[in-house]
């Protein structure tokens, strides 16, 4: 950035030094300082005298640093939405308030405990006499829609022309509204008929407006606003009809007549030859146009161009000319929205419109430093001849690409990825084949040992596998698994590293059974390098969960790969031969995997190997040999000892309670074999023993023996005298009640459950402007058997939760069965949900909670 401060648009001074750094710093160094700067941020907003000014610069810092980092790197600001939802609400200025909404519409998830307080901001602007806070509070909707928030603001919203984003969480809120976006079509206030037709095209989505009529609307729209002929930067409502006029799609409205379609195109037709040679204004609309021609089919581009004489790609030719990037890529946009049919002279009776120097500069674009153009040239040029791609495709395999000047040698994996993309089309399959020689020409043409791994390739085919659809990605793995089964084919380390990735994250899509995956890779183990030994061995291990024989060959191959390797790989083989032995274990490191992916697994892996080790280095002193256990037998009364216990306490024991004898051994053989040892230090007892003089002295902590209770003896009568175990164990008889009250509150909490769940075919919801409390006590006054389960307790923790159960007794019924859920809000407002399938009882609880 070479700009000064005052001309950067930079909020503050710290966001202007922070950009300046992360501009010029390699992408691992500007993750560091983002994430340095995110903690610093952190620590900034748990000062007491934070200002609101100060707050709203933290949260836009913490928005640029997300956006910033990348995308390997993760930022967890949800420590600001406190902050954020603050500044919603208590903000003094629009500035403030928007930057508080933007910021929970970005981070907070749409089940975010903190949702509540959201729609209480939302609602308390939505009813306030200010424009800018109405403004704010939709465009808050629109961008986080919630279940939560319609209820609380659907009345209001149906005053204020309900927003079209609220529809996909419940499209039934449309119908009310649908006559007066129809009459808001018509409005002379331009804004207000782009707004409508953004609601008119959910409504047509909804099956509230119909599409034929909607079109007519449409047409009528875009006559009536080209008859002003607007100037290029008085467009946007032209731009917004075209817009709508393309989504409609022409291959929806089978009622229509071709001579409309035809209308349409040729007033299309006329807006581009007003327009061009275009200012950079008027790019919009021209980029709109062609978008409109692209849907229309080729026989109704063919009669408008005959009609009018003029061709439409004849009409953009003067941008090829153009140094302007944006120009050029209106072009190709342009270019690639006309079938080549009507422009490329690829039929005898349509005559090619581009001339020869144009077509070669056409050609050049292909060299062009901006990706999108390149890949739309492409795409241009396959569907003219598929052969001119091929062929652009095997130069680039052969690095011929790279002589360019402008495009240096680390441009061509990217440049093979772009090509592939073009040529495959969506393929999976077709993409997955060419892939082996688009990594084989990456890596060189040496011995596979020697190869190294492109790490962008990894990054690159990772992203895409996640981000593709189902059957993209299913076409694309089933290659590369089969691939790599296959004994006969070349699987250099990149590949081999890609392979190991996804054969992790989506093992149950391998077309191959577990064990023929486990027995290649210990094939090919010997192949690589120890790092990449390393990986294939955690693979392994992996895929070892799944097969229930480990094949012996696998077995050998690991332990002959232990035998020639160094330390670290050892111990990893070392890791591999012990827990294949014991699914029990491998079960719980899967169980313990934050994810499926490979770095995720070998976390859980090295955590759970550090965690055996702790277990065997403190076993000793945690857990000492138990001698044999014999009845506990009082000693004999002497004049130097009282029958007190063994260990003094601040305050004197109660009486004991009745309880079952515990016995252990005798304490002195404990202490015995104890003292051998280094004793287990206990930070949280402070015991003492009784001297034999009766003065107590300070002792080391002994670590206490395992306590066993003998269920076949006879329990110690009231007055019997006192048990010293019963005494000093922490374990009394409260537990044994906590359990029985956990355990009849799990029943209550899962007749709740299955009671909502089962009364899924009846829900309503709403908000009541009465506290929590009074609803419940209205609930109370019904007459009705309630059973309640408290906020804290699952499921639906946070909610209260009701029953109401059936009169007749019948737990099988749902005649008298409701089920109901209250949120309360921090303004003694609540939200409530009923499901019940009685209609009468719905009708009084409904009836009741509003």
């Amino acid at each position: 950035m070479n700009v000064p401060f005052s001309s950067s648009g930079a909020m503050s001074r710290a966001h202007y030094a922070l950009v300046r750094k992360i501009e010029s710093a390699s992408p691992h160094a500007a993750d560091q300082i983002l994430l340095a700067e995110v903690h610093s941020i952190r620590n900034q907003l748990t000062r007491s005298t934070l200002t609101l000014k100060q707050c709203k610069e933290c949260l836009i810092l913490l928005l640029y640093c997300s956006m910033a980092i990348n995308p390997g790197a993760e930022v967890d600001l949800a420590f600001a939405l406190p902050h954020a939802l603050n500044l919603a609400e208590a903000g003094q200025t629009t500035q403030d308030k928007r930057t508080g909404y933007l910021f929970c519409a970005e981070v907070m998830p749409p089940e975010h405990e903190l949702q509540l307080m959201l729609v209480n901001s939302i609602r308390k602007d939505l009813e306030s006499a200010s424009i800018p806070r109405i403004c704010l509070a939709l465009d808050t909707l629109i961008q986080s829609p919630s279940r939560d928030v319609i209820p609380a603001v659907q009345s209001r919203l149906h005053d204020l022309l309900s927003y079209n984003s609220l529809s996909e969480v419940e499209p039934e809120i449309l119908r009310e509204i649908a006559s007066k976006a129809r009459k808001r079509l018509n409005d002379p206030d331009p804004s207000v008929v782009c707004a409508a037709l953004t609601l008119a095209d959910t409504l047509l989505k909804a099956t509230y407006l119909p599409r034929d009529k909607y079109h007519t609307v449409a047409f009528g729209l875009l006559k009536a606003a080209w008859s002003l002929h607007p100037e290029p930067t008085e467009t946007r409502l032209c731009v917004r009809i075209l817009q709508t006029i393309t989504d409609l799609g022409y291959a929806f409205a089978p009622a229509l007549k071709v001579n409309t379609h035809e209308a349409d195109l040729a007033i299309i037709m006329e807006i581009v030859r007003c327009y061009v040679p275009p200012a950079s204004t008027a790019y919009p609309i021209i980029h709109q146009c062609f978008r409109a021609v692209a849907a229309a089919s080729k026989e109704t581009v063919a009669a408008v161009q005959q009609t009018t004489g003029k061709s439409f790609v004849n009409e953009i030719r003067s941008l090829l000319t153009s140094q302007d990037p944006d120009a050029q890529y209106l072009f190709v946009h342009c270019l690639s929205s006309t079938d080549p049919q009507l422009w490329a002279g690829i039929t005898p009776d349509v005559p090619a419109v581009l001339e020869e120097w144009e077509v070669e500069r056409v050609m050049k674009l292909l060299e062009c430093a901006d990706r999108l153009i390149r890949k739309q040239t492409m795409g241009i040029l396959l569907r003219i001849d598929s052969n001119i791609v091929e062929s652009y495709y095997v130069r680039a395999l052969q690095g011929d690409l790279s002589s360019d000047p402008m495009m240096g040698t680390e441009h061509t994996l990217p440049r093979l990825f772009e090509i592939l993309d073009v040529l495959c089309a969506g393929n999976g399959e077709a993409f997955a084949e060419q892939l082996k020689y688009v990594l084989k020409a990456a890596e060189g043409d040496v011995p596979i040992n020697k190869r190294v791994v492109v790490q962008e390739a990894v990054e690159e085919m990772l992203s895409r596998v996640h981000a593709a659809n189902d059957e993209w990605r299913s076409g694309c793995l089933g290659v590369l698994f089969t691939a790599v089964v296959d004994s006969e084919s070349e699987v250099g380390p990149t590949l081999m590293v890609i392979f190991t990735a996804l054969l992790c994250e989506y093992l149950v899509l391998a077309p191959n059974s577990p064990t023929e995956l486990l027995s290649d890779l210990a094939k090919r183990l010997s192949l690589y390098s120890a790092a990449l030994q390393d990986v294939c061995i955690v693979t392994m291990l992996r895929i070892s969960v799944t097969v229930d024989v480990i094949p012996t060959a696998v077995g050998d191959a690991v332990k002959e790969l232990q035998s020639r390797s160094g330390r670290h790989l050892r111990r990893r083989c070392d890791q591999f031969l012990t827990l294949t032995q014991s699914k029990d274990a491998l079960q719980h490191i899967l169980a313990n995997t934050r994810s499926s992916s490979l770095p995720d697994f070998v976390h859980a892996l090295e955590k759970h190997e550090a965690g055996q080790e702790r277990a065997v280095s403190t076993s000793p002193s945690i857990l000492p040999s138990s001698p044999s256990l014999k009845p506990y037998t009082p000693e004999p009364s002497s004049s130097r000892a009282s029958p007190v216990p063994n260990k003094l306490r601040y305050a004197a024991y109660d009486a004991p309670r009745p309880t079952p004898r515990l016995r252990r051994g005798s304490s002195s053989s404990s202490r015995n074999s104890e003292e051998g040892r280094r004793p287990y230090q206990d930070p949280i007892r402070l015991d003492t023993e009784v001297h034999p003089q009766g003065s107590p002295r300070q002792t080391k902590a002994i670590s206490p023996l395992p306590i066993v209770q003998i269920l076949d003896e006879e329990p110690i009568l009231e007055g019997g005298a006192a048990d010293l175990i019963t005494l000093d164990s922490p374990f009394m008889s409260e537990p044994v009640a906590l359990s029985i009250s956990s355990a009849m509150s799990s029943v209550i909490e899962q007749d709740f459950e299955a009671t909502w769940n089962a009364l899924s075919d009846s829900v309503m919801r709403g908000w009541c402007e009465s506290s929590m409390d009074t609803m419940l006590r209205r609930l109370q006054g019904l007459g009705h058997t309630l059973r309640v389960t408290e906020r804290d307790r699952p499921p639906f923790e946070g909610d209260l939760k009701i029953v109401i159960s059936p009169k007749t007794g019948d737990l099988a019924s749902k005649i008298g069965l409701a089920a109901i859920r209250l949120k309360e809000s921090d303004d003694d407002s609540c939200l409530w949900w009923v499901r019940c399938e009685d209609e009468s009882l719905r009708n009084i609880v409904k009836t009741t909670l509003r």
